[in-house]
């Protein structure tokens, strides 16, 4: 059996290739800074205690865009907590863009599941005309009146069809603090295993995502070990 040709061999590594930047294409990433600065821009009256899995600081942010975005959700991100029984009064998410805003319409969700499995069924679901997102590397905070109540882990998170053209906006992530449980839902046929996944299968930085939530009830930390290191970072 004869050996491929040059022209065989050359023609199969072109077309890996053009794979792998059409994958590149899909996800975007705005790179490491430490410098990032945070305004608030909140849309919702939220009560209750805020927790987060970052630090209260971002240095970098994500988005999916063309191939990486498919509904329902594929392309969406998400951070997952373990409270015990409460009430998610608000979704928190920081935001940040680099121009050509035009206000997209979102959905927020609140997903089953997240810390112990992957995230599972919905919830909870609204879309939102838009959110306010500062220029980088500043990143505003959005509060997203939710109401849900959940009895054990949970993941909340957003979802945006940009699968017809770039990215408007980014989230904001934590890549050098204490870890939490960030998700992303990666579609199929980009160079991803398909589904939900660890944010560090596409950005192997990320710790966690910057996406919280305002909580009411009785959070209880003995209900997970594995939060990373959760706090409530504003008042």
């Amino acid at each position: 059996m004869r050996a491929p040709s040059c022209a065989i061999l050359l023609a199969v590594w072109a077309m890996l290739g053009a794979a792998e930047t059409a994958a590149e294409e899909d996800f975007l990433e705005l790179g490491y800074r430490e410098d990032t600065l945070i305004q608030t821009a909140v849309h919702e009256s939220c009560f209750g205690e805020l927790i987060c899995n970052h630090d209260g600081a971002f240095e970098n942010a994500y988005c999916w865009q063309y191939g990486g975005v498919a509904p329902p959700y594929a392309g969406a991100w998400g951070e997952a907590f373990d409270l015990g029984s409460v009430t998610v009064e608000c979704g928190v998410y920081w935001f940040t863009q680099v121009g050509g805003y035009w206000g997209l319409p979102v959905d927020f969700y609140v997903w089953d599941g997240g810390v112990w499995s992957h995230p599972a069924c919905v919830l909870d679901m609204l879309s939102v005309a838009g959110i306010s997102a500062s220029y980088w590397p500043s990143c505003t905070r959005n509060d997203i009146e939710i109401g849900c109540c959940v009895m054990g882990d949970f993941t909340v998170g957003f979802w945006t069809d940009w699968s017809g053209g770039l990215c408007e906006y980014y989230c904001a992530a934590d890549e050098n603090g204490g870890g939490g449980h960030p998700w992303t839902c990666i579609a199929p046929g980009i160079g991803y295993p398909t589904g939900w996944r660890h944010v560090a299968v596409v950005h192997p930085r990320c710790k966690s995502m910057g996406i919280g939530v305002t909580v009411t009830g009785h959070p209880s930390p003995a209900a997970s070990e594995t939060w990373g290191r959760i706090k409530t970072l504003f008042r």
